[in-house]
């Protein structure tokens, strides 16, 4: 899997510094940067084997499902027969209802199911908007939004599906787990609910670093499309090589953002 090697990547905010302006929250005796390091370091030990987890493996399945469909001549009556998606008309709200229901079943946690679930549905939604005309919503009249998905079988255009996902699950995850870190070192539940608030007050800070943080996975995603999925179905193996690659890649950076 050919990609290019980065240094350091560039981010608006390093992530110790977006989490020290949470500090409003507390006394000067709390420990923000040891909160900050506590989080990267969960999040990069749930990165190492999120490959096996079988709500990832679903959700990003079924946005590989998506990109194979439109590649074919009748792409619904592909995903129809693969029971990814069984409506007449595509649209991306039909379409996050179905991503919540495909192999539900499988699950190890529902917490992360719920996780990988959102990521899928914030990607489609991040996605269509970006491709769509300027002005046009997700309830306007006129769209043709087989032709919008029509799109999506490209390598390029799966790329950009594929990062806005990672990039979901990972803010997701960093939030979550924030969270957690700060509920070990906090004192009392006032500290921690306000703690909360500033959260989510930042929550654009921390959507945006995880975005940024995604860009590592972006020299790659497009060739593994072309190798694997562009006129062939990739293995289970393939596809779990290339999440374990990904997920390896951006715990990677965030490593670096620890030690920074």
């Amino acid at each position: 899997m050919g990609h290019k090697r980065y240094g350091f990547l560039p981010k608006t905010k390093p992530w110790i510094s977006l989490v020290k302006e949470l500090d409003n929250f507390s006394s000067d005796n709390t420990d923000v940067t040891q909160i900050a390091k506590q989080t990267l370091q969960n999040v990069q030990t749930r990165f190492d084997r999120l490959e096996d987890d079988p709500s990832i493996y679903a959700s990003f399945e079924f946005l590989l499902e998506l990109s194979k469909a439109f590649q074919k001549e009748k792409p619904l009556e592909y995903l129809k027969e693969k029971g990814v998606f069984e409506e007449s008309e595509i649209s991306v709200i039909k379409l996050g209802r179905w991503l919540k229901k495909y192999k539900n079943d499988e699950v190890v946690s529902k917490e992360y199911q719920t996780f990988a679930r959102q990521a899928g549905i914030d990607a489609l939604n991040k996605w269509y908007k970006a491709n769509i005309d300027s002005g046009v919503t997700l309830f306007s009249e006129g769209v043709d939004n087989e032709y919008v998905f029509s799109q999506i079988g490209k390598a390029g255009k799966f790329s950009d599906l594929t990062r806005y996902y990672f990039a979901s699950f990972t803010e997701r995850y960093l939030k979550y787990y924030l969270e957690r870190s700060a509920s070990k070192t906090l004192t009392n539940i006032s500290e921690r609910e306000q703690f909360s608030k500033e959260i989510e007050r930042h929550v654009k800070d921390i959507s945006q670093h995880a975005f940024e943080t995604t860009h590592i996975t972006q020299s790659f995603i497009a060739g593994w499309h072309n190798k694997f999925a562009k006129g062939s179905q990739p293995s289970k193996r393939d596809i779990k090589n290339f999440l374990s690659f990904s997920f390896k890649k951006m715990k990677g950076e965030l490593l670096r953002e620890e030690v920074e």
